[in-house]
């Protein structure tokens, strides 16, 4: 039996540490966050007046635990790209959900000037290799439990709104990979003038690092990740001319639930404070199509200036992207971009160089078919002590298919590469790639619009180009029955 499932199998003894799920998070509606860097000293990246007011960045990291989902492709996508705002995933919407389209109309809450849509997402079944190991695996039934609160005001002028969500799952027989996770949110918009706004955003979230996703070989229960994001955005129009300027700061703290096998990095070693500065300036070439560029700057700041493996990762960057915002009636709206990201090391001067790009939105130019493209490319922080950094890219795609009356048919297909970095001065370590495939289709039945339920299997595979660096070596499949409930 091999190393790693002794280990899983024995932290599955009663113990007061949790491991927790983060609930899926969509954005504030119409912002846009992309990959950005800045070269100053460790004392300015912390004291600048630019940043200072700013503790935390809009978008956290959102990993998730080894739940099946309807929607891989974004699910994929929010666990590799924390400075991406995320398209709003199937099932966390109170406005679509995992059973079908449902609008606005048929649901909510009238409480004042305020609506309030509550929604509960159950899932039951069972997932044949819960640590997300080689053969011999081990398997578990599950239960997952997702409830969701959303307060939004309904004011011709300004708006507010208040999230609360949470995501608790349970393992009978893997009591490890419990897990019980949080968002509090709070977000809304001011209007200045006509054409002129600012937007601004603050939250809670707990999360974690679920084992089988890129960048948790190093551990044999999921890591716990708490963050407090801030972002403040000012938006103006000026004809056809337009801005969008935006800062933001994330702080992260992280606690094991494990011990750390050799060549991970405990948690005291990846706390930190990321900050982002970014601004848009676009032309809308007509109301359905916007080009825009979007020059941004990045700092990393870590708590613990050398880490436990005797390395500095403090690092500032700028990136540049090129894209397009191309808008099609009341349902479809796609957004894309292409640009070039650097992330430099402040102790040594070594940098990361890489081609970035995204596409997210949703396309219903088909009535029954709505599909949710997730594609995207970062470059992101290492667990690892052999490896600095890693260049994540995601392509994948959502769907939802109206089959006939109350039938509807959900799922995707997603797929992910972890391009790993040696960190300089390690020896006896080459670059890596990791693969990571998920793909699940389901169907959910409307015993009525606001509740639904139906069956969900989702497969995933992991691997490495590297088995002798600890890489990833697996596959798994969940089966289970979804249901679903709105007001």
């Amino acid at each position: 039996m091999c190393r790693h499932r002794i280990a899983r199998a024995a932290a599955d003894a009663p113990s007061p540490r949790w491991n927790f799920f983060p609930p899926t998070l969509g954005p504030i509606p119409g912002w846009h966050a992309s990959p950005m860097t800045i070269s100053a000293s460790r004392s300015q990246l912390v004291w600048s007046p630019v940043l200072g007011w700013i503790l935390l960045s809009c978008a956290a990291t959102m990993a998730q635990a080894q739940d099946s989902t309807p929607a891989p492709a974004a699910q994929t996508l929010q666990e590799q790209t924390p400075q991406v705002d995320l398209p709003a995933v199937l099932g966390n919407s109170p406005a679509t959900g995992g059973g079908g389209e449902v609008t606005r109309g048929e649901l909510g809450i009238v409480i004042g000037a305020f609506t309030l849509y509550p929604m509960l997402d159950i899932q039951v079944g069972y997932d044949t290799n819960v640590y997300a190991t080689p053969a011999p695996t081990v398997g578990s039934p599950y239960t997952y439990i997702r409830p969701s609160l959303e307060l939004k005001s309904e004011w011709s002028r300004h708006e507010i709104r208040l999230l609360a969500n949470g995501g608790f799952g349970f393992y009978p027989s893997a009591t490890s990979q419990n897990y019980q996770n949080y968002t509090f949110q709070f977000d809304g918009r001011l209007d200045i003038r006509n054409d002129f706004y600012a937007t601004g955003m603050v939250a809670a979230r707990r999360a974690t690092e679920a084992l089988g996703t890129p960048n948790t070989e190093f551990a044999s229960a999921p890591t716990v990740v708490d963050t407090i994001p801030i972002e403040f955005s000012l938006y103006q129009r000026f004809n056809r001319f337009f801005y969008r300027a935006t800062a933001a700061g994330t702080r992260y703290w992280y606690y094991d639930n494990s011990v750390i096998f050799s060549g991970g990095l405990p948690a005291t070693s990846r706390d930190r404070v990321e900050y982002e500065q970014r601004i848009r300036l676009g032309y809308e070439v007509s109301d359905d199509l916007a080009f825009w560029v979007s020059p941004s700057l990045q700092q990393r700041v870590y708590d613990v200036y050398i880490n436990a493996a005797g390395q500095a990762r403090d690092s500032t960057g700028w990136g540049l992207n090129v894209g397009a915002t191309w808008t099609v009636g009341r349902k479809t709206k796609l957004e894309g971009f292409v640009g070039y990201q650097t992330l430099t090391y402040i102790a040594d001067g070594s940098s990361t160089p890489a081609t970035v790009f995204g596409l997210s939105g949703v396309w219903n130019g088909y009535e029954p078919l709505t599909i949710r493209p997730s594609i995207s490319r970062t470059i992101n922080e290492s667990a690892y002590s052999a490896y600095q950094n890693y260049v994540s890219t995601t392509i994948g795609v959502d769907f939802t298919y109206e089959i006939h009356d109350a039938w509807i048919a959900v799922g995707g297909t997603s797929i992910n590469t972890a391009d790993f970095s040696p960190a300089p001065g390690v020896a006896n370590t080459n670059p890596r790639t990791d693969y990571f495939w998920k793909a699940s289709f389901g169907l959910q039945y409307m015993l009525r619009p606001q509740v639904s339920i139906g069956p969900l299997y989702e497969h995933t595979t992991g691997w490495t180009s590297d088995p002798s660096s600890g890489g990833p070596q697996y596959s798994r499949d969940q089966f289970s029955i979804r249901l679903v409930a709105k007001r």
